[in-house]
């Protein structure tokens, strides 16, 4: 991965039956509450498996 990953959690809210997503780098996005536990899932198992990696870039600081 060329990027500096984010040490700075994406947050999520709940609005009009909507997950809306708001994170660094200006991110933000709507799921619907299925594609949001299906990614949510698919986050889980990622970061299951990138604990067990070697990192090979520094997380940028928590102030995004």
């Amino acid at each position: 991965m060329s990027r500096t990953p984010h040490d700075t959690p994406t947050d999520a809210s709940a609005e009009e039956g909507e997950v809306m997503l708001d994170g660094p780098d200006g991110l933000a996005m709507s799921l619907t509450p299925n594609a949001a536990d299906a990614s949510a899932a698919a986050i889980r198992q990622a970061a299951d498996l990138a604990r067990k990696q070697k990192p090979t870039a520094q997380p940028k600081p928590g102030h995004d």
